[in-house]
């Protein structure tokens, strides 16, 4: 009885551990084959043959055609530097010692608009996205002498009336317009670096068109009296340049978020220069002068605010809102021309820059 005891036991575990290896063969499989999957999710083989982590796309994945669209409202203000055209002083003849104000076009805040459109790729979840901002502005400002003051001009040459003695007037006016185009291309591509982290590092190609335009008037005074000088100015740059940067997210909760952009352009244009002065008390003394150039612009463009992203129609569409303050620096691209010695013929460029600042709202929608 005991032998055959002994004899039952070892073999009843054995069949226990053949049964056992033989339903859990299948499960093993699907394991392992799960497993695989979960490696492919997470690990890439990369150009070079090697291999390494996989990031996930941080873009918004919607059941539809992979189109994006883009419109952005701009409550901007511009700061151009070279818009000085006179200066005050206290004493009717201008004399030292010279007691007065600086006066400049202060142009205001102004609504623009910037719309786009893009596409994301099947592949490696590239992205390529189109968009072109406008926005204009303009300003205008009048300066006068009073009683006992003088206005000393800043634009012009005392040259054009053929009285060297025009060293003060008594009342000037200026009007200054901004008008920018920009046209944006870009590729990148978006993803997550960490759990609540993504960015869009992107490249690309950016176009854009800067006039500005300066008319200002000088009258009144012992030399003008009711006559004028007139003088225009006008910078028209026209440009192209390659174009980088990064857009970044910071993910809270409830769909809000922390975004931070920020770009660089270095454009290659065309500076169409000019500078006309005339004196209405003898149209034939005037000045026309051109100062055409090609020269490279360096130009920054930045980005922070808050958004807040959802799905709707059962994943198949996302929409997105943006607030934030975006801010565009254009360097040294006034290139006006301005006389060295208001008594002389001598000019030189401003070689000023241009900034605009302000709130941008941003919709987005994926369809």
């Amino acid at each position: 009885m005991k032998t055959n005891l002994n004899y039952k036991v070892p073999m009843s575990l054995v069949a226990f551990a053949a049964s056992a290896s033989v339903f859990a063969a299948p499960d093993m499989d699907s394991r392992v084959h799960l497993l695989e999957q979960q490696m492919k999710q997470v690990r890439t083989e990369t150009a070079a043959g090697t291999y390494g982590a996989k990031t996930a796309s941080a873009r918004p994945e919607v059941d539809g055609s992979g189109f994006f669209v883009n419109v952005d409202l701009l409550y901007w203000k511009v700061k151009a530097g070279g818009t000085e055209y006179c200066y005050t002083d206290q004493d009717p003849s201008a004399t030292l010692p010279i007691q007065g104000k600086v006066y400049e076009n202060n142009l205001g805040w102004d609504f623009g608009f910037r719309v786009g459109l893009g596409y994301n790729f099947d592949h490696d979840g590239w992205d390529v996205f189109l968009n072109y901002t406008y926005f204009d502005s303009s300003d205008g400002d009048k300066t006068a002498a009073g009683l006992n003051g003088s206005v000393i001009p800043l634009k012009g040459t005392a040259s054009i009336t053929g009285d060297s003695d025009l060293t003060h007037v008594s009342n000037a006016t200026s009007n200054y317009s901004f008008d920018l185009d920009n046209l944006d291309l870009e590729l990148g591509r978006n993803y997550f670096v960490s759990r609540t982290l993504s960015f869009r590092p992107h490249f690309g190609l950016r176009a854009t068109w800067l006039d500005l335009t300066q008319r200002t008037n000088f009258y009144g005074g012992p030399v003008l009296g009711d006559n004028q000088l007139l003088v225009f100015d006008k910078n028209d740059f026209s440009s192209l340049g390659p174009r980088a940067g990064v857009n970044s997210k910071w993910y809270l909760t409830n769909g809000f978020s922390l975004v931070g952009n920020v770009s660089g352009a270095l454009l290659y244009g065309y500076y169409e220069v000019e500078h006309n002065e005339n004196d209405t008390t003898d149209l034939s003394n005037s000045i026309d002068l051109t100062a055409n150039m090609h020269r490279f612009c360096p130009n920054a463009q930045m980005f922070l605010g808050l958004s807040f992203d959802k799905y709707i129609y059962n994943d198949k569409q996302h929409i997105g809102v943006a607030l934030g303050w975006e801010i565009q620096y254009f360097w040294r691209i006034n290139q006006m021309l301005k006389a060295d010695d208001f008594a002389s013929l001598k000019y030189e460029r401003y070689s000023e820059d241009v900034a605009t600042f302000g709130v941008t709202l941003d919709f987005r929608w994926d369809f």
